[in-house]
């Protein structure tokens, strides 16, 4: 009977973080309509750009490292003093996004050929707004660096 328990207890543990991680896996940018401060997101001010350094991400392929590849971060903000603000804080989203880069890295779909971008940028504007507090950037622009 004990073992019975054990193995309904272990099954529900295990359904319940397969269901997490795939909640994870399928999260996508957030809709059109979703945005907070709308009136603040569409400026009529032209958009300024912080670029990142070079950012590394590791490809895992089948559970195992092939390769990493290397990322240019760009982020979009819409005023001058917003550059200050993300110019300030440069070290901590630096961190922020290694992170997230190697969480997804770990949360990859084993079939997937090649990085998720959508996904990646999604993560990426989570964290900047996350780290800033505010809706300072309003995108995430990333591409593959040659």
């Amino acid at each position: 009977m004990k073992k019975a328990i054990i193995g309904v207890v272990v099954l529900l543990v295990l359904g319940g973080g397969g269901y997490f991680g795939w909640l994870q896996m399928n999260k996508s940018t957030p809709e059109f309509g979703e945005q907070k401060g709308e009136s603040s997101f569409f400026s009529n001010d032209e958009p300024k750009f912080v670029e990142l350094d070079l950012l590394t991400a590791p490809f895992v392929k089948g559970g195992k490292f092939v390769q990493y590849v290397v990322l240019v971060v760009i982020l979009e903000v819409a005023s001058d003093d917003g550059v200050d603000e993300v110019r300030a804080v440069i070290p901590r989203l630096r961190d922020a996004f290694v992170t997230d880069l190697h969480t997804l890295a770990t949360m990859r779909n084993p079939e997937q050929k090649m990085l998720n971008m959508p996904r990646i940028k999604s993560r990426l504007l989570a964290s900047a707004r996350k780290v800033m507090r505010s809706d300072t950037v309003r995108a995430v622009l990333v591409q593959l660096a040659q």
